[in-house]
Parts: structure tokens; sequence; C-alpha cells
């Protein structure tokens, strides 16, 4: 005797299989393996960037990695979509870039990224570079700043620098002539006591003859006092 299948469990056999068929339907999307590197548009160097990725349009997925040392980096991305990529990294100009994810076998896809490095200026100022009143010792809150200067050196081996001292106008220009020399002195003596070599830095002495502004108020008289880092060689 065939029995005949109720409505309710008719309507329970549909469900499972609309179910079953949108599920399957789901699990299409392929990943594709991203590699590359992201080297130096000056030159081809190897570079390590923070690398940050959004799909497009809607920017549903995103994410951010750090290539290597070596410029290396490997992401996995879906295959026939469109990311966005971009590197907002202090000391390179801002980078973006889109593309559409296609794999050229094995699920693989080679992209390098060229960044542009900011071109370094000649001349810095060491900020917040504080002497004591007509003298030429260093402040110890002065110390984090040429520190920072110091890190900058080691970074950049082959550079040599001038310090070059500076002083208010007002007063005696002999004085103020000794007085910068003094402290570009004390400048270099701090940085070779952390490891920088002597040949690497000269110095220069302008007292009160090249000032920033010639206004006589107390923050431009600061202004004028300075010590600034000339870039003779990268």
């Amino acid at each position: 005797v065939t029995k005949n299948l109720s409505m309710p469990k008719i309507a329970i056999a549909l469900c499972l299989v609309i179910l079953c068929s949108f599920s399957y339907g789901q699990g299409t999307e392929e990943y594709v393996r991203v590699y590359g590197q992201t080297l130096s548009a000056k030159d081809s160097s190897a570079i390590s960037v923070s690398l940050l990725y959004e799909k497009l349009p809607y920017y549903d997925d995103m994410g951010m990695i750090k290539s290597s040392p070596e410029g290396r980096f490997e992401m996995f991305l879906l295959e026939g979509t469109d990311y966005d990529f971009k590197v907002t990294q202090e000391g390179f100009v801002a980078f973006e870039d889109q593309k559409k994810i296609v794999s050229e076998g094995d699920k693989e896809m080679k992209v390098d990224f060229y960044i542009q490095p900011e071109e370094e200026p000649e001349l810095m100022t060491i900020q917040n570079l504080i002497f004591a009143r007509g003298s030429e010792r260093i402040s110890e809150s002065s110390y984090s700043s040429l520190d920072e200067l110091v890190a900058y050196l080691d970074e950049r081996p082959n550079m040599v620098i001038q310090l070059e001292g500076h002083t208010d106008f007002a007063g005696n220009a002999e004085a103020n002539m000794a007085l910068s020399q003094a402290r570009v002195e004390s400048v270099k003596d701090y940085l070779v006591s952390k490891g920088i070599k002597k040949n690497r830095l000269f110095t220069k002495a302008f007292g009160g003859s090249e000032p920033l502004t010639t206004e006589r108020t107390d923050e431009a008289k600061a202004r004028n006092r300075r010590v600034e880092v000339r870039v003779l060689r990268r």
C-alpha cells in the first residue's frame, strides 16, 4: 500500500533541499595567494612598509600586513575581486593602487608595489634643544632629541653632517659667535659619546648673523637660538 506524504512533510523536505543548495553555493568562493615585494620607486631596493588592503566596492573585507626587511609579503584574497592597496607610512609618499585578483596558475598571483620615499631635507633644525642661559651646557631635557639624531645617523652610516650654531642677534657679535661655536661643539661631543664617529661630524658657527626673524619678542629670540643639521653627504 502506497502512503501519501502529508503536506507538512513535503514542506520540510523542500526546505532541506533549498538549504543544501544554498550552502553549496556559498562554498564556491576561492582564495588566491598574492605575494611579491614592496620596493623603492627610486632605486628598486627592498623596503619594509605596512600595507593596507580593502575589498571593493564596499570595503567589507580589509586587513593590514607588514612586509619583511627584504620587502617580501603574502596574503590570501578572493579570486576575481577588486582590492584597494594603500601605504600611509612616515617617510614615504602616500601610495594607493587598485588591482583585480586573478590567479596566474596554482592559485597564485605575483604583485610588486613600488613606493616613493620622501625626499630627505638638506637642512634640519634639532627640535627642543635647550642650553643653559649664556652657556654651552645642554639641558638634560634635550637628550631625547639628540638621541633621535643619533638613531637617524645610525640608520644612515654613510651620512656626513655639519652642525651649525646660531644665537640671538642681540648683544656682542664676537661673544655670540664664540657661544654658537661652543654649543655646536657640545652637541658634537654628545653625538660622539653615543658612538657617532668624529669624521662624520663637522661644525660651523654663525653667531647672530643669520636670524630667522628680526622681531624682539621672547618667542622670536628663542627661534633664533638653534642648532641646525646640514647634510654634506648621504
